[in-house]
């Protein structure tokens, strides 16, 4: 069977590849490049020296390697709908609308471009498949878990994913890179970062990547005093702290974010940034059929953060409505709200309307 593997330059595609060649699959390593046109060092998923190390690795494990370029498409359908986020005073997330539209997206076209029978990764996942539906579950490893970015992922693409992987530990990923003297072995994880200007934020970069007008505003407090001044609501996102330059007395906290009149709302009351009731949209149910019912869930708000128990409705028009079992702090639009049933992942969709 061929197999395309995602190569990243990484140790983790690195073993990803080692792991179906060591079984006989025939393996064609893939990277993605995705430019954005600033600098070919710091503006895309993988640099120079990632693209480097990718081939390198196909040469050491005797596979064929190919660089497929998508950076216009990159620019056009994650930055750009990510600063469209942050012009609204939105949080995106970037991993989250890559995977489904370039990076899984632009993989299975070249898989069925040169007949490949599925498409596997580096991503500490794992997927099982039970009556005719698969479905993707958390990694092995619960530090290195990474099902959050793949909630968007539907059902045709799952079927035909393999995360070989899922199943070890960072550790042991590493032995095994180490023991077939892979360049990649000792190798830094990457940050997750698809578009990075030294010394600027990523929504700044993107800011003067499309050129846009800085637009300054006001800085107010929750009875809608002016406390300061901003230099656009880009650069703001709830629950944050440093860098306001807003002198309240104590510790002060972004706690709203508006668009229409262009003003962050801070608050030295953290009970300001508590909530368990908000609407999610553009919800991606991964089985390819929406439940027909409200159910419980555990509900992950960001990355790094643990999932949480809560009952989710599903709405029309991809909709659903979520209601925590306690509150969270800093819950933030444009996030991604992910729910699990334990390990299985059932979808998710991006936090939209916040309720008290």
């Amino acid at each position: 069977m061929k197999v395309i593997v995602a190569m990243s330059g990484g140790v983790d595609s690195s073993v990803a590849a080692l792991l179906y060649k060591e079984q006989g699959y025939d393996v064609v390593g893939v990277t993605l490049r995705l430019r954005a046109g600033v600098s070919d060092a710091h503006d895309g998923c993988l640099n120079l020296e990632d693209e480097a190390h990718a081939a390198e690795v196909a040469s050491e494990i005797g596979i064929e390697h190919v660089i497929l370029d998508y950076s216009a498409d990159f620019v056009r359908q994650v930055l750009r709908p990510c600063w469209d986020e942050f012009a609204c005073g939105r949080t995106p997330n970037p991993c989250t609308l890559c995977n489904p539209r370039i990076k899984f997206g632009k993989l299975f076209e070249y898989a069925d471009h040169i007949g490949a029978d599925f498409v596997a990764t580096g991503h500490y996942a794992r997927v099982v498949s039970e009556d005719g539906v698969s479905r993707i579950l958390r990694g092995s490893d619960p530090n290195k878990d990474q099902t959050y970015f793949l909630f968007g992922l539907p059902q045709r693409m799952v079927s035909r994913l393999r995360f070989p992987i899922g199943e070890l530990t960072k550790d042991k990923v590493r032995e095994a890179a180490l023991r077939a003297g892979l360049v990649t072995h000792n190798k830094k994880d990457s940050q997750d970062t698809c578009f990075v200007i030294p010394g600027e934020s990523f929504q700044e970069s993107l800011r003067q990547l499309f050129k846009a007008a800085m637009a300054p505003g006001d800085f107010i407090d929750k009875t809608g005093k002016k406390v300061g001044r901003h230099a656009g609501i880009h650069q703001y996102t709830l629950g944050q702290r440093k860098g306001l330059g807003v002198a309240l007395g104590q510790p002060a906290y972004v706690s709203a974010v508006d668009k229409q009149r262009n003003t962050v709302t801070v608050s030295i009351d953290e009970g300001d940034l508590m909530y368990r009731s908000f609407t999610v949209s553009d919800v991606n149910w991964q089985s390819g059929m929406p439940p027909e019912s409200s159910f419980r869930a555990q509900i992950q708000v960001r990355y790094r953060s643990r999932a949480v128990p809560g009952l989710v409705t599903p709405g029309e028009n991809n909709q659903a409505h979520i209601e925590l079992d306690s509150c969270l702090r800093a819950i933030t639009p444009g996030q991604a709200a992910v729910f699990y049933d334990n390990d299985v992942l059932l979808g998710g969709g991006y936090i939209n309307q916040l309720e008290k």
